[in-house]
C-alpha cells in the first residue's frame, strides 16, 4: 500500500501513452482514459471499504454482508503487513471469528438485527483501527508516545478478539437453548416409551 499511488500513476501513465502513442487518439480522450485508468487504480487498491450503515435489517441484509466479507478481507490481508507478531495472532483470530459471524447470519438474515452494532460500529471501528496503524507502523517512529500508542492497539486488538467471540456466542444463545429443549422433549418421549433403560454396552459400541 505504500506505493499505491506510484502505482496508479505509472498504470495512468501507460494508458494515455498506449491510446495516444501508440493507438493515434487525439490527446484530450488519451488523457481522459489515463485519468479513468488512475481513479480505477486508486479504487481497486484502497486500503478498505468503509461504508458505514446507519440502518441494518433483512431488506439491506445482502449489501451490508458483502460489505462486511470486503472489511474481513482487508483484516485478513493486513496480517502479512504488520511487524508485530502478536498482532497478527489477534487479525487472524479476528478474520476468522468475523467469517464466522457473517455464515452465520448469511443463514439466517434474522439474525442481522441482532448484531446490528457489528456492522454499524464495530467492524468499521477495526478497520479503521488498522489503517492507522499501519500507516504508523510504516513511518518506523521509536518515541515514547508510539510505543505507548503500539502497545494500546494491541490491547484494543486483544479486546476486539474477545468481543467478536462473544457475539459469535451470543448469535447462537437461542439455539443451543432451542436444541437443549427439543432434547429434554425427546427424552421424555423416549421414558415415556419404556426406552429409557436401554443401554449399550461397550461390545456394541465396538461394533
Amino acid at each position: 500500500m505504500k506505493n499505491k499511488e506510484v502505482l496508479s500513476g505509472i498504470l495512468g501513465g501507460s494508458f494515455f501513452a498506449a491510446t495516444y502513442l501508440a493507438v493515434g487518439v487525439p490527446i484530450i480522450p488519451s488523457l481522459v482514459v489515463g485519468a479513468m485508468a488512475f481513479l480505477g487504480s486508486e479504487l481497486i487498491m484502497s486500503k478498505a471499504p468503509m461504508i458505514i450503515f446507519d440502518r441494518v435489517d433483512e431488506k439491506n441484509a445482502e449489501e451490508v454482508l458483502n460489505d462486511a466479507r470486503l472489511k474481513n478481507k482487508y483484516i485478513l490481508d493486513m496480517v502479512p503487513k504488520i511487524d508485530d507478531e502478536e498482532v497478527q495472532q489477534y487479525l487472524k483470530s479476528i478474520n476468522n471469528t468475523t467469517s464466522k459471524i457473517i455464515s452465520t447470519v448469511a443463514k439466517n438474515k434474522k439474525k442481522i438485527k441482532q448484531t446490528q452494532k457489528f456492522w454499524t460500529y464495530y467492524l468499521p471501528i477495526t478497520v479503521g483501527i488498522l489503517e492507522k496503524y499501519d500507516e504508523i507502523e510504516n513511518q518506523r517512529l521509536s518515541s515514547k508516545d508510539a510505543k505507548e500508542y503500539f502497545e494500546k492497539s494491541k490491547e484494543t486488538l486483544e479486546e476486539i478478539d474477545v468481543s467478536f467471540k462473544k457475539i459469535l456466542n451470543n448469535l447462537y444463545e437461542s439455539d443451543i437453548e432451542n436444541a437443549t429443549a427439543d432434547m429434554k422433549v425427546l427424552n421424555t418421549i423416549l421414558k415415556s416409551d419404556g426406552f429409557s433403560d436401554i443401554k449399550i454396552n461397550k461390545e456394541d459400541k465396538d461394533e
